[in-house]
């Protein structure tokens, strides 16, 4: 009989939370047990030796760290990444955990924990790495930026972003007021050729993209001062507007031509309370609400002089309750919690009179339990057991319900020997969220495709197997090696309609191993303040595709690569990066389709003139940026004959910024 990787795990975690509860059992039936958890400490001095205006800037500098986002789907469970703030995610839908920890100023920064194998803190489970950051009262004063692009080769425009946190505290309530402001835009040229399946050329020509972004965002957090809790309110409103323009050229009268515009409003409140008991014990309450109206409005003309119209109205609501537990103090150092989270989109499409509704509604139910066993002084057992249950309804032309429940365990063993090493052993469950835009059509005209809304999409699932190192080597190289093997379940790829039609779809099992490289490498034996960090991620998976074989899965990147080399002075800043070339193909229909791009170098160099003024200098794309394009096409499908290629050779000119950060 075989027997799947995830009834595997499953098995293993039940052993686990039994072994774990006869350990301690045996070690110490009466007494109370606290984890032990190695981590590392930025504090005063060394917090201080951290160069940076916010905490995005201080915490990319900690050797050995990764910062991970996860994705900004439904619930709040996967909608964080791998820093905290006071313990707890930041509870937020509207913005990246990057422009977050961007607003938080370095003046409110207390000290930043660093834990690179395990860590104490149950709503990040996901991750072995982890990074808490400890904020102190604000002062009142503000901090601002101004930026502008100073260069351009294709236009002369000066696109500017203004922004401001203003801190105004309190002898009962504190406030944080955020206001942003921007209007960047981008161009860029390419070269485009057509041939047929006999390779020769049936088209060229030039194209051109124009790209414009204006954005405004308003939010304000509150919190109450308070004794042994922390409750924080916060509001946030942002309002974002795009345009598109794209044309080609191929010396005929009538061109292609592309125009496309985007407008958002969203809206967010949530409620974050935290409390400490006189045993340590936390408990955790998050409420959040969030709705999100979009409207797009597309302009197809392909040599012609009549438009082809596209027109779709989204309106998206989410409606997010959880509730944590951990107490650490108490034998097998116990945690639970429940998130349940609602969430409903609407959508309108209007393609070329071809109108479509559709409605999707989810009601979701996430309790988890976990136990934490230290085995010795140096291994420690962490277990945890996730479920979940799902109630979908989605409705176009015709309706559907489906009821999903999980089964998610985790199991993380981790060794520190208080060394210059540490390792860590994770196997666990994971299901992916849903997209909802899946359930919907969509249309991409620039690479003139349309996808179907597909009502009866399941969420993938995978099983994993992971390892990760931390070694620190000579005291002046840190290295973070992660490896991993996946079995994927319900994989999501483009598959076909009876009718004809593609759709996202789940397409069967997949297998995928990868794995990360962090070093850092301090190099001020070179030159003072100085370290060289170097990144790199490796990816392999296979895939059975019912068209045309074994293939690796959609959206692959098997290689990608950053280098940084950078020094922080007392008064001064700089850095070069370099990004290495990288190649990602997908695989629709009746297309291959592969970007691929070139090195590239940045540059920055940041200034402070005074105590409360700094001047920063950033240069991007020094040598110039190139991406390649390119669909190859097939006749129905694409285990159907070759048809031919239309290749788009794209490139992007430097551009300089100029920034002016200070505080007052």
């Amino acid at each position: 009989m075989k027997v799947s990787a995830y009834s595997v795990i499953t098995l293993l975690g039940l052993c686990a939370n039994t072994f774990s509860s006869a350990t301690v059992a045996i070690t110490d039936a009466h007494t109370t047990h606290k984890q032990q958890v190695a981590a590392t400490h930025y504090e005063n001095e060394t917090l201080e030796a951290l160069y940076g205006q916010n905490a995005l800037d201080k915490i990319n500098q900690l050797p050995g760290f990764t910062l991970t986002q996860s994705n900004n789907q439904r619930g709040l469970s996967a909608a964080s990444g791998n820093v905290l703030i006071n313990g707890a995610n930041a509870a937020s839908k509207s913005e990246s955990l990057t422009d977050i920890l961007r607003q938080l100023p370095s003046d409110q920064i207390a000290a930043i924990h660093f834990y690179s194998a395990g860590h104490p803190f149950s709503t990040a489970s996901q991750f072995n790495q982890l990074v808490n950051i400890i904020t102190h009262s604000p002062k009142l004063g503000a901090h601002w930026q101004a930026r502008s692009k100073l260069t351009s080769a294709y236009d002369d425009y000066r696109p500017s972003e203004l922004a401001t946190q203003i801190s105004l505290p309190g002898e009962r309530w504190q406030h944080q007021l955020n206001m942003h402001y921007q209007d960047d835009r981008s161009q860029s040229t390419s070269l485009f050729q057509a041939v047929n399946a006999l390779g020769r050329m049936v088209e060229q020509g030039h194209e051109a993209l124009f790209e414009k972004r204006n954005g405004r965002l308003l939010s304000i957090t509150s919190q109450p001062n308070l004794v042994d809790s922390r409750l924080t309110f916060s509001a946030k409103a942002i309002l974002d507007d795009f345009q598109l323009t794209q044309s080609r050229e191929n010396g005929s009268p009538l061109s292609w031509q592309l125009n496309e515009s985007e407008s958002r409003a969203e809206y967010e409140m949530s409620m974050n309370w935290q409390k400490t008991s006189n045993n340590d014990s936390l408990f955790q309450l998050v409420v959040l609400h969030n709705r999100k109206h979009t409207d797009v409005r597309s302009e197809h003309f392909e040599h012609s002089l009549l438009a082809v119209p596209y027109q779709q109205h989204k309106t998206q609501q989410e409606q997010v309750i959880q509730f944590n537990t951990s107490l650490p103090n108490r034998t097998y150092s116990p945690e639970f919690g429940i998130e349940i989270s609602r969430n409903q989109l609407a959508a309108r499409t209007d393609s070329d009179g071809d109108f479509e509704r559709a409605q999707v509604s989810e009601i979701r139910y996430q309790p988890y339990a976990a136990i934490t066993t230290q085995l010795t002084a140096q291994w420690q057992l962490y277990t945890r057991l996730n479920t979940e249950h799902t109630v979908l309804k989605s409705r176009a032309r015709k309706s559907n319900q489906t009821q999903l429940g999980f089964i998610k365990p985790l199991i993380r063993l981790s060794y520190d020997p208080q060394s210059n090493w540490d390792m860590t052993i994770t196997a666990q469950h994971q299901v992916d969220q849903l997209d909802f835009d899946d359930f919907a059509q969509s249309q991409d005209t620039e690479f003139n495709r349309t996808q179907s809304g597909n009502l009866s999409l399941k969420p993938s699932q995978y099983s994993e197997l992971g390892t990760e190192f931390n070694l620190r080597l000579f005291e002046t190289l840190f290295l973070n090696i992660n490896v991993y093997h996946q079995w994927q379940k319900d994989v999501h790829e483009f598959i076909q309609r009876p009718n004809g039609d593609a759709m996202i779809g789940n397409a069967g099992n997949a297998q995928k191993i990868g794995g990360t490289l962090s070093a850092t490498w301090d190099t001020a034996t070179w030159l003072s303040d100085s370290q060289l960090t170097l990144n790199y991620d490796f990816a392999s998976a296979r895939y059975q595709d019912p068209l045309t074989g074994q293939r690796p899965i959609d959206g692959l990147i098997p290689h990608d690569a950053t280098i940084e080399f950078r020094q922080d002075s007392q008064y001064y800043s700089w850095g070069i990066d370099v990004y290495l070339p990288f190649t990602e193909t997908n695989y629709f229909v009746d297309e291959l389709y592969v970007e691929e791009d070139n090195v590239e170098f940045s540059a920055f160099m940041e200034y402070q003139f005074t105590h409360t003024l700094r001047v920063r200098t950033s240069i991007a794309t020094i040598n110039t940026a190139k991406y390649s394009y390119i669909q190859h096409f097939y006749d129905t499908d694409r285990s159907g004959a070759y048809t031919g290629t239309l290749r788009f050779d794209e490139r992007i000119d430097p551009v300089v910024t100029l920034s002016f950060l200070g505080q007052l």
